[in-house]
């Protein structure tokens, strides 16, 4: 996924889909740095890869 993209993220609450999960992760977008995106949810702080990430969804009241 293009990093300027997930720049925009920064900040919102998102779900976030990668490759092999069953589910999706509900966070907060904290930053972006090279191909890696940090998020935390209600009880961690996660770091994924970019390219492992097949779907983000972000709710038009976000926008």
């Amino acid at each position: 996924m293009a990093a300027k993209m997930l720049q925009e993220l920064i900040g919102k609450d998102v779900t976030i889909y990668a490759e092999g999960g069953l589910g999706g992760y509900v966070a907060k977008v904290l930053s972006v740095e090279d191909n890696f995106i940090k998020i935390e949810d209600k009880k961690t702080i996660r770091y994924l890869n970019a390219d492992m990430i097949t779907c983000i969804q972000l709710k038009k009241t976000e926008l």
